[in-house]
């Protein structure tokens, strides 16, 4: 509820279900007054430490002099950080066997330098000398390319069914 321009209350679900067995009651009746808030310029992520922290679904924003200017969710706090780590594709799984005396940090550059993202590696639990790298946009014919041309001795074994550029 709003008053004056003013967050002075707001209905959540759990105010909603203890109604339920009240009737008759207004709007005034069931909110929780004095709501949590967060001011419009935190950083998203001490929206989504509240969010978390409290278990709501939804947060009201409010400016430095307390009105009340949206409402952030915790799909709005999903899509921020799927478009941070570069979720809003797929990532493709290529995993490299790395012989020995290459070094992983050259492997990478080359990686880097050949996709639009390396949104994530890891070492395989199996075989010490083979790494899963998550890539978006990467030019595989390319890749292949600078591999050879920088001598790097490694095996790329590529997603099935893919075609020379993958995205």
């Amino acid at each position: 509820m709003v008053k004056d321009g003013r967050l002075v209350g707001i209905v959540t679900d759990r105010d909603l279900r203890m109604a339920l067995i009240r009737p008759n009651l207004t709007v005034g009746d069931v909110m929780s007054s004095s709501p949590v808030t967060v001011i419009e310029d935190a950083p998203v992520e001490e929206a989504a430490r509240i969010i978390c922290n409290r278990k709501f679904n939804a947060l009201p924003v409010v400016s430095k002099t307390g009105e009340l200017v949206g409402i952030i969710t915790v799909t709005d706090i999903l899509d921020n950080l799927i478009n941070l780590l570069g979720f809003h594709e797929e990532p493709l799984r290529v995993e490299v066997k790395i012989s020995e005396g290459v070094n992983l940090y050259d492997v990478i550059k080359v990686l880097q330098g050949n996709t639009e993202k390396v949104v994530s590696f890891s070492l395989s639990r199996e075989r010490g000398d083979t790494f899963y790298f998550w890539v978006i946009g990467c030019d595989f014919d390319k890749l292949d390319r600078k591999l050879q041309e920088k001598k790097l001795d490694v095996a790329v074994n590529y997603p099935e069914g893919l075609t020379k550029l993958a995205q």
